[in-house]
């Protein structure tokens, strides 16, 4: 009796584990509507955008589901938040479905989010994209470095975009302008001026590419982001993020070229090449070859808009020779070319200066002297080429000019023309044109009791010289032979910047842009292409 008592309770225990199981996977047949979440569309909102100052905005996205569902406007809210650098909060600046009022941000650049959420649900969809907004400044005009008393600051004369060629906006100390984008604090500059440069550049973070001015003292290298509305940030915008160990932390002088750039400081050349977005070791150096060797300033970098490859040729100050390299380099190669009594290995005297025209099949120009202080100037031929081994330099001519390049023994300063490949240098207050073919000179321009600072040319970074007769804008900055000067009575508020172009056959300089006065020393002056 106790086994079919047992029996029977095992046989209960089952049923009644078959109707708990079954029970709990048992279909609900209450009377529920399950509908599949649909994805909600949001069209019309663009990857980035660029707003001045108090103007609307006007972001009007279309939102449709993809599977068709019905979309109510009243059913969702709508958040538009923005974040400013990377420390930052999160800043409501609309609720309304569209973004049609005025950016109430300053100037930087923003990451933004735009959300829709369901109400009844609290499922969110997001768009995120990012804005610009501009300021009153128009990224368009020249930048002035000075020397007031030993320190640097920055103008910007800029250009009226309805009037080429004319500046009626001039901000003085115009970095006191720019503000952190993390703190809001000015940018300020600490050291001595040395130079300026504007070119398009890419980093490891931000891929895109930015036009920047690079701004060079003796104690800094920063920049300024002009491209995404004059914006810096004090801990990322330096020198030092650009390098593989943090050295240098600033340079002198920035060439910049296409797919890279070079940058100089105390005898060293340094190349930052856009698929590392980093500056490396010194690379005046030859390969599996100890040690480096000093380097002249002077570098003969050709930029062009319209090529790929990166080439540079400079010189050794302590082997006097010749030596080349490309974007790819590791190191230098010394030049063995030789030609009219001039071996590029082996020069046996030294650079005083050397620079670049793209007149003539392009060369690099420089004027040497030996130790009997006899004056000589070389012309190699530097063609820009597609390929890192593609190009050839070669000795295209080599006089001495002792006698025909008039006061040369005093020059300090020297440029050559983009248009007509004449040589400019200044000596004793006089602005000086030599003919390179005729070995003939002249006073272009005589500056009296004014000291001469700067004597250069503009090299465009955005536009090839072959471009610019067709965009008038860019002749001066294209062609241009600038020349800043101040009176040693008033050094900080006397100096000027005047513009010139050559005329052929050695005619007259013409003025082709507007004098720029209310200046301090004029250290250095680039343009902005934007």
């Amino acid at each position: 009796m106790k086994k079919q008592h047992k029996g029977v309770l095992l046989i209960l225990m089952f049923v009644s584990w078959v109707a708990i199981l079954a029970s709990g996977c048992r279909k609900d047949l209450g009377n529920y509507d399950y509908t599949p979440i649909d994805s909600l569309g949001i069209n019309n909102v663009q990857d980035s955008y660029q707003f001045t100052i108090g103007t609307k905005a006007n972001i009007f996205p279309e939102l449709k589901f993809v599977q068709g569902t019905d979309f109510n406007e009243a059913d969702y809210s709508y958040e538009w938040a923005s974040y400013l650098g990377n420390t930052t909060p999160k800043k409501i600046v609309h609720t309304g479905k569209n973004l049609d009022i005025e950016i109430p941000l300053g100037i930087g650049n923003y990451r933004f989010y735009y959300v829709v959420k369901q109400k009844s649900t609290g499922i969110t969809w997001q768009k995120n994209f990012t804005v610009a907004v501009f300021g009153t400044f128009q990224p368009g005009g020249w930048f002035v470095l000075n020397d007031i008393a030993g320190k640097a600051r920055l103008d910007y004369y800029q250009e009226n975009r309805d009037t080429w060629n004319t500046f009626p906006t001039v901000y003085r100390d115009f970095t006191s302008l720019i503000k952190d984008v993390n703190t809001g604090n000015s940018m300020e500059l600490t050291g001595e001026p040395i130079s300026i440069t504007t070119f398009n550049n890419r980093d490891a973070i931000n891929t895109s590419n930015d036009f920047r001015l690079y701004i060079n003292t003796t104690k800094q290298t920063q920049w300024i982001n002009i491209t995404n509305g004059f914006t810096w940030d004090k801990l990322r915008y330096v020198f030092a993020n650009e390098t593989i160990s943090g050295e240098p932390a600033n340079v002198a002088v920035i060439h910049p070229g296409n797919g890279g750039a070079y940058a100089y400081k105390d005898h060293n050349l340094y190349l930052y090449n856009f698929v590392y977005s980093l500056y490396g070791t010194p690379i005046n150096r030859i390969s599996n070859v100890a040690g480096t060797f000093p380097i002249s300033e002077h570098i003969a970098a050709p930029y062009s808009a319209t090529n790929s490859t990166m080439h540079a040729v400079f010189f050794d100050t302590q082997n006097k020779r010749f030596l080349r390299t490309f974007m790819s380099s590791v190191g230098a190669t010394p030049i063995t070319g030789s030609g009219y009594g001039l071996d590029l290995a082996n020069v046996g005297k030294d650079l005083v200066w050397m620079g670049y025209t793209r007149v003539t099949a392009a060369q690099a120009i420089a004027i040497l002297k030996d130790g009997s202080n006899r004056y000589y100037l070389a012309r190699l031929n530097f063609p820009y080429s597609t390929t890192a081994t593609g190009i050839m330099v070669t000795v295209a001519s080599f006089d001495e000019i002792t006698n025909q390049a008039t006061a040369l023994a005093a020059a300090d300063k020297f440029a050559v023309d983009q248009q007509y490949g004449y040589l400019f240098y200044v000596s004793g207050g006089k602005l000086y044109q030599f003919d390179m073919d005729s070995k003939v000179a002249k006073i272009a321009h005589d500056y009296g009791n004014r000291t001469v600072s700067v004597l250069k040319i503009n090299p465009l970074t955005r536009t090839s010289l072959q471009a610019v007769p067709s965009t008038p804008r860019l002749f001066t900055p294209g062609y241009g032979i600038v020349v800043g000067s101040y009176d040693p009575q008033s050094p900080t508020t006397s100096g000027t910047v005047d513009f010139y172009t050559a005329t052929g056959l050695m005619g007259d300089l013409t003025v082709s842009t507007p004098q720029l006065t209310g200046l301090g020393k004029v250290v250095d002056v680039k343009y902005s292409e934007l």
